[in-house]
C-alpha cells in the first residue's frame, strides 16, 4: 500500500539523490558535478542542493571545486560488503534453475588477474574440471571469451600481448590476431561458444551479466561434456538470457517484493 505521506515529488527527489550518489561513486571525484547533473537531467542548482544534503550526512565529501567522492559514512555502510559474494548469493538460485531446465552445468565467472574465477557451479551430472573459486585461463573458454570481449580496448590488448596461449586441444585459438578477431565477433553477437577448445567433447555457451549502466561484471554459461549441442544453441541462449535477466533484475535493485 502506498504511503500517503510519501508523495510522487518526494519519490522523485529521492531518485535524483540516489542517481547522484551512484554517479559520484562510479566516477570517484573525476567527473565534475555539472557533468553529473547533466547526465541525469537535473539543474545544477538542484544537484548542489542534493549533494549538500548528502555531504551533511557524510555520504559524500568535496575533494575539489565541484568534485565529490564518497564520504566516510558511505564507507561505513559498505564495510564488510563483498560484491562477488553478494552477486553469487543473488545468482545461485537462478543458476540452479537454469541447470535443472537445461540438464547442463551452469557457471558464473568473473575476470580477475587475467583469469576466470568461477564463483558458482550448479548441476553436477557432467564430469567437468571446474569447481567453485578455482581459476582457469580465459582465452579458451566461452565464459572467459565473453569476459575478455567486454574488457576495454587497452586491457584486452594488454592481455593479448601477454601470451603465449597454449593449445589445450586442436580447436584452441592460440594466435593473438585470430583471438582478437574472435573476441570482436563475440562482442558483436553477444555470446561466446567453446566447442572443444578447453577439452575434447566439451560444449559451452556463455553470455554477459551486466550492471544497470551496461558494464559487464560477470559471465553466465551452460556447459556439458560429450554433448555436441550445435543444434541447441538458440535454445540454450534463450535459457541463458532468461536467467541473466533475472540475475540482473535482482542484482540491480529492481526485484519486486
Amino acid at each position: 500500500m502506498k504511503d500517503p505521506q510519501f508523495s510522487a515529488l518526494g519519490a522523485q527527489a529521492l531518485d535524483r539523490a540516489l542517481d547522484l550518489l551512484e554517479l559520484i561513486a562510479r566516477h570517484d571525484g573525476n567527473l565534475p558535478l555539472d557533468a553529473i547533473a547533466g547526465s541525469i537531467g537535473i539543474p545544477l542548482s538542484t544537484a548542489y542542493r542534493l549533494v549538500g544534503r548528502l555531504e551533511a550526512r557524510g555520504l559524500v565529501v568535496r575533494v575539489a571545486r565541484g568534485r565529490y567522492r564518497l564520504g566516510l559514512s558511505a564507507a561505513v555502510l559498505a564495510q564488510g560488503l563483498d560484491p562477488k559474494a553478494l552477486l553469487a548469493e543473488i545468482a545461485r538460485p537462478q543458476i540452479a534453475k537454469l541447470a535443472r531446465a537445461t540438464t547442463r552445468t551452469g557457471h558464473l565467472g568473473v575476470f580477475e588477474a587475467d583469469m576466470v574465477t568461477y564463483l558458482i557451479k550448479e548441476g553436477g551430472r557432467h564430469n567437468l574440471l571446474t569447481r567453485e573459486m578455482m581459476q582457469l585461463e580465459a582465452y579458451c573458454s566461452a565464459i572467459g571469451k565473453v569476459l575478455l570481449a567486454y574488457q576495454d580496448d587497452e586491457a584486452r590488448e594488454r592481455y593479448l600481448a601477454a601470451g603465449p596461449f597454449v593449445a589445450l586441444t586442436d580447436r584452441t585459438i592460440t594466435d593473438p590476431a585470430r583471438l582478437r578477431d574472435h573476441l570482436v565477433e563475440v562482442r558483436t553477437q553477444g555470446h561466446a561458444i567453446d566447442d572443444g577448445e578447453v577439452a575434447d567433447g566439451l560444449f559451452c555457451v556463455a553470455i554477459p551479466i551486466r550492471r544497470r549502466d551496461g558494464t559487464v561484471i560477470a559471465a553466465l554459461s551452460s556447459s556439458a561434456s560429450d554433448d555436441r549441442a550445435e543444434g541447441r544453441v538458440e535454445d540454450l541462449l534463450a535459457a541463458l538470457r532468461l536467467c541473466a535477466a533475472e540475475i540482473e533484475r535482482r542484482a540491480n535493485g529492481s526485484a519486486v517484493t
